[in-house]
């Protein structure tokens, strides 16, 4: 591969984590707009009864986002790079026959096992309308998956931002409206507000149709033109056999933050009923650990984006056998993750009962629970890093035995640690260890199948000394000038958080160029500056 080549992936590949990156956070600002007015309007007991079922919609968003389309992406990449263009076409199109079955067969599971589900973890009986609210749901995630995939494997990540801001758009309108159409009963409240991701997934879908039609003419040209992908076709069985054997892990490997959640949705409120704690109390607890999600989920967008981006990269850098480029990719992620998490974690940690208050004014619990969780939030994105680049090489299940040991952790800890005074911040704990197994599970087996050598004066000394001094200089901020203006105030404890939040901020973004953290060279190739 020339020197020129290898910038061209490079840059394609940060241009396009980017393109995702900037499509996500428009999106988790979307969805924070929702679950702050929403947070605000059925408090603690509501939001218990709208995360219960939150972490299925999430599992299969993350389905949408990472699983099905990581799979498709990784085969048309493949396919493509050999010129089977027609190849590349049967699998999206068979992909789509199978993902529409599913789709239909897993909608029906949900709502018809309500019941069940709502006997088994002791859930409160209002919590049925969030989970028949959101049954429909998978039909669609399953739908945008394929669209989604196909499109990153020709490395075109714009159809699938554009989809993302979409989705979420409907998600909040009509999930919004339905709640407070709904309101003062807090379960249908709660209900309407889960459809909303069904109507946000309608959206998604009918975008990446329109997206598909425009672009098939192209497609077919490319395969007329191109006579050795004649007989290159694949059937479907063949084509369902690949993409399940990759989809099955990949989807398990990108669905942690949900399978952690729906663990803490099982055993939480069981756990704390068991201690004596009121069921009605017990679901409000529970309702906060949601309100804290808001905040842990809005930087892992960038996660997300990194795994989207660095399963195509990874997989072409292997079909080629560019060792050289492996290495590259495999540090920009792993620079792209750290520089974004640590701040996050420690902002959030330092900050959070201020940012609480100032977010969830009506309901502002939950301060200390956001301290402790704000922490996973390093180890959740390092870990889908390594997901990313465990699935590209085609090592797929190893981030699933990575899950296993990290849900077998979180369970364990979380049956220990809530039934102690800690309660719902024991679930934290137990998450922050359960993550941080996964990550260093994953980084391991990334380190022994690529022979990675970690610059760790680069990738983790020049961002940590940057974080640690932003979080110092936030949190000095607002606790000075909480001494001058009383927080006592709504207004004014907004405004000194803000301004603590941009101290801390401004005073990173001029950290991490001190320390060397990030290079003008570093720029220049974002910006598509370098000479080629």
């Amino acid at each position: 591969m020339t020197k020129s080549a290898s910038y061209n992936a490079t840059q394609t590949f940060v241009k396009g984590a980017l393109i995702l990156s900037m499509a996500g956070l428009i999106a988790k600002v979307l969805s924070a707009f929702f679950r702050v007015p929403l947070g605000n309007l059925i408090g603690d007991t509501g939001m218990g009864y709208y995360q219960a079922g939150y972490p299925i919609y999430t599992l299969f968003t993350a389905i949408a986002i990472v699983g099905i389309p990581s799979t498709i992406a990784k085969l048309v990449a493949e396919k493509r790079v050999l010129g089977e263009y027609q190849a590349a076409q049967d699998i999206f199109t068979h992909t789509m026959k199978l993902m529409l079955g599913i789709g239909i067969a897993v909608s029906l599971i949900i709502f018809l096992t309500t019941p069940f589900m709502i006997r088994t973890f002791n859930w409160l009986p209002e919590t049925k309308y969030s989970l028949w609210g959101l049954a429909l749901s998978p039909f669609f995630v399953c739908i945008m998956g394929v669209f989604r995939g196909y499109f990153q494997g020709m490395q075109n990540m714009a159809p699938t931002a554009i989809s993302q801001v979409l989705e979420n758009l409907g998600r909040v309108a009509v999930g919004l409206a339905l709640a407070f159409f709904f309101f003062p009963d807090l379960g249908m409240a709660a209900g309407g507000a889960s459809f909303g991701a069904v109507a946000g997934g309608m959206c998604g879908a009918l975008t990446l149709g329109v997206f598909y039609l425009r672009k098939k003419t192209s497609s077919d040209h490319e395969i007329k033109m191109n006579k050795a992908s004649k007989n290159q076709g694949i059937g479907f069985e063949k084509v369902a056999k690949m993409v399940l054997v990759i989809a099955i892990p990949i989807s398990i490997g990108a669905a942690v933050n949900s399978i952690i959640n729906f663990i803490d949705s099982a055993l939480v409120i069981k756990t704390l009923t068991q201690t004596g704690v009121d069921l009605e109390l017990a679901n409000a607890y529970f309702g906060q650990l949601g309100k804290v999600a808001t905040f842990i989920n809005f930087p892992l967008t960038f996660g997300m984006a990194l795994v989207i981006g660095l399963v195509p990269a990874i997989a072409e850098a292997t079909a080629k056998k560019d060792s050289n480029e492996v290495q590259t990719k495999i540090e920009l992620g792993m620079r792209f993750a750290i520089l974004i998490a640590m701040p996050a974690s420690i902002g959030l940690a330092v900050l959070a009962n201020p940012i609480m208050n100032f977010i969830y004014a009506k309901a502002p619990d939950g301060g200390n629970i956001l301290a402790v969780a704000a922490l996973s939030i390093l180890f959740i994105m390092l870990g889908q890093a390594f997901t990313g680049i465990l699935q590209g090489i085609g090592k797929v299940w190893q981030p699933v035995i990575g899950i296993g040991l990290a849900a077998v952790v979180k369970t364990i800890l979380n049956i220990i640690f809530v039934a102690t005074s800690l309660k719902v911040v024991g679930a934290a704990l137990a998450s922050i260890v359960a993550y941080m197994v996964f990550a260093a599970y994953n980084y391991m087996m990334m380190k022994k199948y690529t022979g990675f050598k970690l610059n760790s004066r680069l990738v983790i000394i020049k961002p940590l000394l940057s974080s640690a001094a932003m979080g110092v200089l936030a949190w000095a901020t607002y606790h000075i000038l909480a001494r001058i203006i009383d927080t006592s105030s709504f207004s004014r404890n907004a405004l000194i958080t803000v301004l603590s939040i941009g101290v801390g901020g401004l005073a990173y973004v001029v950290l991490i160029f001190v320390t060397g953290a990030i290079t003008k060279k570093d720029i220049q190739e974002i910006l598509n500056k370098r000479e080629k």
